[in-house]
């Protein structure tokens, strides 16, 4: 499951599954209230995040508008859209055209409801993108040329459409974390680069971008905090997710009661995310939380 939720420690609720402007085309506003507006948020989750060759190879039907209508109605003001592409990528690394055309258009249904929308490239993470220790060049190109393309999607779109670099970033066979976190800063680089790049509304866009692990330890946060700082880019928000204290969010190991450790571990985690953060003027998006 995955819920996203807004932090001031400013981040946004959204379930595997932000207060409105004045009119549908938000005016300038800064990140800090941007994300703090996309609160609560939805994940709609298992459809286009799935593996498949369809939105429905998860079980799950077609998104429609009525869906968006109830989330809608529910008072929801986000949807983060997570989305796997790997199943629609040509050997050149073309996206199929369908295919984006159906990501664009639910993208535009949310945002027609007024709706924030965040859009990702989610489990190819696990599927290619961790292939990035033994083929840096192929998969930094093939990352470059899809959100080369999902830029020039997403170019014109208003400004409640965020974009996130990579869901859930992680790496096999590197030589350690330290390694890690050079690719995924590598990553984060080039993916704010492109989208940057490609001008339009992209240019100021609200950009959103994981800690290895979308994890919160201490080097990771601190990672992702300091290269966050060299770009002296006001449009940028940090996404962590947080599934713990772990026998206890499971329920294994004897892990039954919400004790002592099981609290230390949740003020842990969000202190260390604020501090590394929010007290210094950066928005956190909680992507995913269970």
């Amino acid at each position: 499951m995955s819920r996203l939720l807004v932090a001031g420690l400013v981040g946004f609720l959204l379930t595997a599954g932000l207060a409105p402007a004045a009119s549908a085309d938000v005016q300038a506003r800064s990140a800090m209230d941007q994300v703090a507006a996309m609160q609560p948020g939805w994940n709609l989750g298992n459809t286009l995040d799935s593996t498949g060759s369809d939105e429905t190879s998860w079980g799950n039907p077609r998104i429609t508008e009525a869906l968006l209508d109830n989330v809608k109605a529910q008072g929801f003001k986000s949807i983060r859209l997570p989305v796997t592409w790997s199943a629609h990528l040509a050997p050149d690394n073309t996206v199929e055209p369908a295919y984006l055309a159906r990501v664009t258009e639910v993208a535009r249904w949310a945002m027609d409801r007024n709706l924030y929308v965040l859009v990702n490239i989610h489990h190819d993470s696990w599927q290619w993108i961790n292939a990035m220790p033994a083929d840096r060049t192929g998969v930094l190109n093939r990352f470059n040329s899809v959100w080369t393309q999902l830029s020039a999607a997403f170019r014109d779109f208003g400004p409640k459409l965020t974009l996130e670099s990579v869901n859930e970033p992680q790496f096999a066979g590197s030589s350690g974390q330290a390694q890690e976190i050079q690719l995924l800063n590598e990553l984060n680089a080039s993916f704010r680069d492109i989208v940057r790049r490609s001008g339009g509304r992209n240019a100021t866009r609200l950009l959103v971008l994981p800690t290895l692990h979308t994890s919160a330890d201490q080097p990771l946060v601190d990672a992702l905090a300091t290269q966050m700082r060299s770009f002296n880019d006001p449009n940028l928000a940090a996404t962590v997710h947080y599934y713990g204290y772990w026998p206890f969010s499971v329920n294994i190991a004897g892990g039954t009661r919400f004790d002592t450790t099981a609290q230390n571990d949740l003020t842990g985690y969000f202190d260390r995310v604020y501090n590394a953060f929010v007290a210094k003027g950066v928005p956190v998006i909680l992507g995913e939380y269970g």
